[in-house]
């Protein structure tokens, strides 16, 4: 696990992590209704981009993680969909350089029930969703994605071997404080069970073979699990339940109030960073896109953002973990921003 090492530039690396995925979660499998949310948050991203540039005086970077997986399959005709629908949206943001992963779900259609079911309980459909993601990334972009996140916070470690095995570098899956449940919409079909990640750290560590949620003592992992950040919100928060969860993750769009309280909290660690979540749809409503320009607002004015560095997620961990992170394989397979070509996946 990384702890402060002396000599480091004093900087904050800070990712931002944005879902690309349909407006709405349990899309209807009748229905191919373009995403609204990605078409409007792209230029949004842009813009912020622009600012925060003039903000810290350095490149801005930020990392996308997108849906292809079965639900997107079933309801699109293929997993590949928005590859096709939005290259030219794709083409720029790898211009920036920005990081473009793998973000999969583990809906199943049932047309017994005639609704989606999250069926976690299901090992083989889980080896499945992240199969069928790698497979359309790889016929969409002509390589193999270095960045994985799990839709709903879900981890095993016969999934973490799986990423292993397909050359992932790095996994943002893990919500460090947060207990064991069912679902994490009560509104919502699902099987199995959401690990407990109350021990898991928030610094980045090489995971354990024997348990993905802990950092590997004498046999580890190849990639890096790089957890999401999250924190204790204190106090009554509109928006949220009183008292507060325990622990809450860092999603932009959340309650500005509680999302400034973990931004702080992990700006108080030994070596600071910041992952922070979002969603496509995050400014089709007026309540979590007044959320989103607060998020912003607040980093622009922030009395450390000379120090801060926005940054992919492999780019924070070559800075956090300098000589241990194996950054030349990582570029080897990174893209050319000026030569990307997208194929169309069959």
């Amino acid at each position: 696990m990384l702890t402060r090492r002396e000599g480091l530039p004093d900087k904050i690396p800070i990712s931002i992590c944005v879902d690309i995925e349909p407006d709405t979660r349990c899309i209807d499998p009748r229905e191919r209704v373009p995403w609204t949310g990605f078409e409007e948050l792209h230029p949004y991203m842009n813009r912020q981009r622009e600012l925060l540039e003039k903000a810290t005086d350095g490149a801005v970077r930020f990392s996308w993680n997108l849906r292809l997986d079965p639900q997107i399959e079933h309801v699109y005709g293929t997993a590949g969909w928005a590859v096709e629908r939005y290259m030219s949206l794709f083409e720029a943001l790898t211009a920036e350089g920005d990081e473009i992963g793998l973000h999969p779900h583990a809906w199943r259609w049932s047309e017994k029930e005639d609704c989606w079911i999250g069926d976690h309980d299901n090992d083989e459909w889980i080896e499945h969703c992240v199969r069928l993601s790698n497979r359309a990334y790889r016929e969409c972009f002509g390589k193999a994605p270095r960045v994985f996140r799990f839709g709903d916070r879900f981890m095993s470690n016969r999934i973490m071997g799986l990423l292993e095995e397909l050359g992932i570098l790095c996994d943002l899956t893990l919500e460090p404080g947060h207990a064991a449940t069912r679902t994490l919409s009560t509104d919502e079909r699902t099987t199995g069970w959401i690990p407990n990640y109350r021990r898991v750290p928030h610094a980045p560590y090489r995971p354990s073979r024997r348990n993905f949620r802990r950092p590997g003592l004498r046999t580890f992992r190849k990639l890096w699990e790089m957890p999401a950040s999250t924190g204790q919100p204190r106090g009554i928060i509109p928006g949220l339940p009183y008292p507060a969860p325990r622990w809450l993750t860092m999603i932009i769009g959340f309650p500005f109030p509680a999302v400034k309280q973990i931004f702080e909290q992990r700006l108080s660690d030994v070596r600071p960073h910041i992952v922070a979540l979002a969603r496509t749809d995050v400014t089709r409503n007026p309540f979590t896109k007044e959320r989103l320009d607060l998020f912003f607002d607040f980093l622009l004015t922030h009395p450390e953002r000379e120090r801060f560095m926005f940054v992919t997620p492999l780019e924070a961990l070559k800075e956090l973990a300098g000589e241990t992170f194996n950054f030349r394989q990582a570029q080897n397979q990174a893209p050319r921003p000026t030569s990307l070509s997208l194929t169309r996946s069959r």
